[in-house]
């Protein structure tokens, strides 16, 4: 049994130069079995937080918070430097806190994709997919899907309809076939991320690799941009053969 929490940067909405040019959802897949020590791993290292910069455990980690303060009040009193060194940090320890896991990512840039596409139905298609395909490769395992309150109507109709059609066309020839989607139990699971740590990691991931393909030069000298390269070792490359880090893109 397999657990994938799921967060996402930018919106869903058709690109008009006053939103974002990107739709990413990023998943981390975690056997059931791997839960608790991965939960243990980052409650002790929010502990460290605690101790080093004085950021209480109870407090959300959010990645654009911590960039630009808007809602979290806790982050002024953490020198800028020090909360974007934190972002680096939290991520480049990921591989060692799901160290059994993988991270599951779609990334759609608007504009390279038909003017008229619902960008939130096709990401989370492919999410479905591709958690479905690791799940039946994992011995055939069940899985469930844990996200941040977002979407729920037309994600729960979208789940359930890939549960009976999902034309998937062939690599071989023009026909299609219809791998339905059986290894994903229930609708999706929603929690506010602000209480669930795995879920703030999720935002993390998704964040990451927003500046890694839409590095902000005021950033850079932080290493925004390269912070989601951290992840690499535990990345679901199988996700997607034409992207060298399996960041599905189409």
């Amino acid at each position: 049994m397999y657990l994938m929490y799921v967060d996402e940067s930018g919106d869903a909405g058709v690109f008009t130069g006053n939103n974002s040019p990107h739709y990413i959802l990023s998943g981390i897949i975690i056997h059931v079995d791997d839960w608790k020590d991965s939960l243990e791993r980052i409650i002790k290292y929010r502990k460290m937080l605690r101790d080093t910069v004085g950021l209480q455990t109870r407090v959300e980690l959010h990645c654009s918070e911590l960039i630009r303060i808007q809602k979290i009040e806790e982050y002024k009193a953490i020198p800028k430097f020090t909360r974007l060194a934190l972002i680096t940090s939290f991520v480049g320890e990921m591989p060692a806190l799901f160290s059994k896991g993988k991270i599951l990512n779609i990334c759609l840039r608007k504009e390279a994709l038909p003017h008229c596409t619902d960008f939130q139905t096709l990401a989370w298609s492919r999410l479905i997919q591709r958690y479905d395909t690791y799940l039946k490769k994992a011995d055939n395992s069940k899985g469930i899907i844990i996200s941040d309150d977002t979407g729920e109507a037309i994600i729960r109709s979208l789940l359930r309809k890939m549960r009976v059609y999902n034309p998937v066309a062939s690599h071989f020839n023009a026909s299609y076939h219809n791998p339905v989607i059986d290894n994903i139990i229930e609708d999706v699971f929603y929690r506010d991320s602000a209480h669930s740590h795995i879920i703030q990691a999720a935002d993390f991931v998704a964040h990451t690799l927003y500046r890694k393909e839409y590095p902000k030069g005021s950033l850079k000298k932080y290493g925004l941009d390269r912070a989601f390269n951290l992840l690499e070792p535990i990345l679901l490359k199988q996700a997607s053969t034409a992207d060298p880090l399996g960041i599905v893109r189409r």
